[in-house]
C-alpha cells in the first residue's frame, strides 16, 4: 500500500467524515424506540468463541461517535473488544481500518444506504426494522486486509426515525486483493428490496454526481449512454452511431479509463469495464448531456 496515500488521503475522507458526524449528532432528538439492552444479552448468551471466530458484533452510538461495545471482534480481528461498562473505542479508530482506497466510497455506500431508508421511515417498528448489507476490506491486527461483511440494524431511533445507534454484525471473509466495492443491498422486512432499490440508486446518484460530473464531458457522456443501452457495443457501433472516427473513439475510452482508475483506485482493464462498473454502483450520466 502506498504510505503517502494511506496516510494523507485517508485523513481528509475522515476529517470530513468527523465534520459530517458531528452535524448529524447534534441534528438527533430524543430517543423514542430502543431494543439495544435486550438484543446484546441476547448475543451474548447465544455467542461462542469457538464456534463463531468469524463473527463479531458491534454497537455504533453515532450521537456520541463512538464503538460503544464489541462481542467477538478479538477472535475475528485481533482487537480488544468494548465493554459496555468500559472505555469505547472512536468511530474514527474503526473506520482507521478499512483499507484507505476503499474508505471514501464505503462511507457513501453506507450513507446512500441509510438516506435510501428514510424515505420509510413510517414502517419502522420493533417487527421491521430496516437493515443494509455491504461488504468492506477491513484490516486485521496482523496487519492483513480480510474482506469483512456487514449488515447493519438500527438499535435506538429518535422522534425523527433517525437512528441513534446500531448493531453490525460482521462475518469475516477472504483475504482482501484489491476488487472493488459492490453496491449494499437495502431492505426492509416488511417491503423487500425491490421497493427502495431506485431509493437508494438515486442517493449514490448525489454523490456520485457531484464527484464525477466535473470529470467528464459531453462527449464522454454520449460514450456512457451507448455502453449503458448497449453493454456489447464495440469501436465500430460507436462509429455508426456518433460518426466519429475511430482513433478519436479511442482517445475518449483512454480518457474515461484513467478517470475511473484513478478515482476508484483499480486498474480496469477496458473503458467498457469502468462504464459498467459506474453503471452498476448507481452512476448516471444526466447533467452534463448536450
Amino acid at each position: 500500500m502506498d504510505k503517502e496515500f494511506g496516510t494523507v488521503h485517508q485523513k481528509i475522507i475522515l476529517d470530513a467524515y468527523d465534520e459530517y458526524g458531528i452535524q448529524y449528532a447534534q441534528s438527533l432528538g430524543p430517543s423514542v424506540l430502543s431494543r439495544a439492552e435486550d438484543l446484546m444479552q441476547e448475543l451474548k448468551q447465544e455467542f461462542h468463541p469457538t464456534v463463531q471466530q468469524n463473527v463479531y458484533w458491534m454497537v455504533v452510538n453515532l450521537q456520541k461517535r463512538e464503538a460503544a461495545q464489541t462481542i467477538g471482534l478479538k477472535q475475528a480481528l485481533g482487537y480488544t473488544d468494548t465493554e459496555l461498562d468500559g472505555p469505547s473505542r472512536p468511530m474514527r479508530q474503526v473506520l482507521e481500518w478499512v483499507h484507505p482506497k476503499r474508505l471514501q466510497l464505503f462511507l457513501q455506500f453506507a450513507q446512500s444506504a441509510y438516506m435510501a431508508t428514510q424515505k420509510y421511515r413510517n414502517y419502522l417498528s420493533e417487527a421491521a426494522l430496516p437493515c443494509y448489507r455491504i461488504r468492506v476490506p477491513m484490516q486485521h491486527a496482523n496487519g492483513k486486509y480480510f474482506w469483512v461483511h456487514q449488515t447493519s440494524f438500527p438499535l435506538e431511533m429518535d422522534d425523527q426515525a433517525q437512528m441513534i445507534s446500531h448493531l453490525n454484525q460482521n462475518y469475516v471473509g477472504f483475504e482482501y486483493r484489491g476488487e472493488l466495492l459492490d453496491p449494499p443491498e437495502v431492505q426492509f422486512k416488511s417491503i423487500g428490496f425491490s421497493k427502495i432499490q431506485e431509493d437508494l440508486i438515486q442517493q449514490a446518484r448525489f454523490y456520485f454526481r457531484h464527484i464525477l460530473d466535473i470529470r467528464f464531458d459531453p462527449i464522454h457522456g454520449k460514450i456512457f449512454e451507448i455502453y449503458f443501452n448497449h453493454p456489447e457495443a464495440g469501436i465500430r457501433d460507436i462509429e455508426k452511431a456518433t460518426g466519429w472516427k475511430s482513433m478519436d473513439i479511442k482517445n475518449y475510452q483512454r480518457k474515461i479509463l484513467k478517470i475511473a482508475s484513478d478515482y476508484f483506485h483499480y486498474s480496469f482493464s477496458t473503458c467498457k469495464e469502468a462504464v459498467h462498473y459506474l453503471h452498476r454502483i448507481g452512476w448516471r450520466y444526466e447533467v452534463l448531456r448536450e
